[in-house]
């Protein structure tokens, strides 16, 4: 089952001018540490933005897809999710007509599972097992 909302993922060109674009509009948020997430190939920080979090994420390989979303001028593309169950969940997803692009270990999570799926209208969530 998922627990709450932990973070809305922003595709950005460069995690430090983001911060501070940021910063300009909320002062007061807390940034964390920069991941670099092996398996996905990018980096990615959380800025807190009242009692949610907006996750920079930066791709680190010239050839990642995702350097195609950010020149289409596509930012916000995924809800993080948070879960303790994450296989349930997926499997409970995917009975609803959700597709698992990947499961993978995060850094950003301590080594947690995570999991992205899109859904038919190509909206993208994703797991993470707490």
């Amino acid at each position: 089952m998922v627990n709450h909302v932990h973070h809305i993922g922003c595709l950005v060109s460069s995690i430090e001018e983001s911060i501070i674009d940021y910063k300009l509009l909320y002062p007061t948020g807390e940034v964390s540490e920069i991941y670099y997430i092996q398996s996905q190939k990018v980096r990615v920080c959380f800025f807190s933005l009242c009692n949610t979090k907006i996750e920079f994420v930066e791709p680190a390989d010239p050839n990642s897809p995702l350097i195609k979303m950010i020149n289409k001028n596509i930012n916000y593309y995924h809800i993080g999710l948070l879960t303790n169950d994450i296989n349930g969940e997926i499997e409970r997803l995917e009975q609803c007509g959700y597709r698992l692009l990947n499961l993978f270990r995060s850094e950003a999570f301590n080594g947690n599972h995570c999991a992205f799926l899109y859904n038919n209208n190509l909206h993208m969530i994703e797991l993470i097992e707490i």
